[in-house]
């Protein structure tokens, strides 16, 4: 048995829900759709105190629909569940790879099935291997940012967690879950992943600012940024050797 799946999306993306219910269809699989937050209709002054004012509307609507997803498993009471975004392709194993991580009884707060840059889950990226799957995939811990929210697994205590720690959209949801290590959580990614985003759809988040608000670093940015990076190494050593010692 896999757990519930939600799938995010937008009321007026009637063509995504069509598409999203043939393919776990194929699968045998059911999804719940969430409403997302529509970041063109948002009002401005309802907006979490300490929200970014320069990410872009949809990048505020995507990270506030993730928010209200983790509020509704923590709501449910749902042991685990899986959040997808509704452009995503799932893999023929998704259901059984689910079923094995949890199976493992690994401390996560989330468990990431994507990455829109995979190749950053290698060793050669310093990413910390915690577990091995039956079918050879590993759960990983990146150093580097892979980037992506298109779908994840989370926990009950996880989906309390991160609506403590980071249910503020201070950037965009995916670069937080790349900082997993700063903000005390614990997310893994898979690799291989088992779900992909759909490149022949467009994405609904357009004006996407990513780093574009980042100033160039001064000489004490720099020397900040070498601690931080001392910082990541240790905090991720700490967090793989919890996670394999399953405390």
């Amino acid at each position: 048995m896999i757990p519930k799946l939600f799938i995010l999306n937008l009321e007026r993306a009637a063509q995504r829900r069509h598409i999203m219910c043939q393919r776990l269809c194929a699968l045998g699989l059911e999804a719940e759709f969430l409403t997302a937050v529509d970041g063109a209709s948002l009002d401005m002054d309802a907006l979490p105190r300490g929200t970014e004012p320069r990410l872009s509307p949809g990048e505020k609507g995507c990270y506030l629909s993730h928010v209200a997803a983790w509020n509704t498993v923590v709501e449910r009471g749902l042991s685990h569940a899986v959040i997808l975004e509704d452009d995503v392709i799932l893999g023929s194993n998704f259901s059984a790879v689910v079923a094995e991580i949890i199976a493992l009884g690994m401390p996560f707060d989330a468990v990431r099935l994507s990455a829109l840059k995979p190749d950053l889950l290698m060793p050669e990226h310093g990413a910390v291997p915690v577990a091995t799957l039956a079918s050879n995939a590993r759960l990983v811990l990146p150093k580097k940012m892979p980037s992506g929210t298109q779908g994840y697994l989370v926990s009950y205590s996880g989906a309390k967690r991160l609506r403590s720690k980071i249910s503020v959209p201070r950037e965009p949801v995916d670069d937080v879950f790349d900082t997993y290590w700063k903000h005390g959580l614990c997310i893994p990614v898979l690799f291989p992943t088992v779900v992909e985003e759909d490149p022949s759809q467009e994405s609904t988040i357009v004006g996407r600012i990513r780093w574009t608000y980042r100033t160039k670093k001064t000489l004490i940015q720099r020397f900040m940024w070498f601690v931080e990076k001392k910082r990541r190494k240790i905090s991720i050593s700490l967090i793989a050797r919890r996670l394999k010692n399953k405390e």
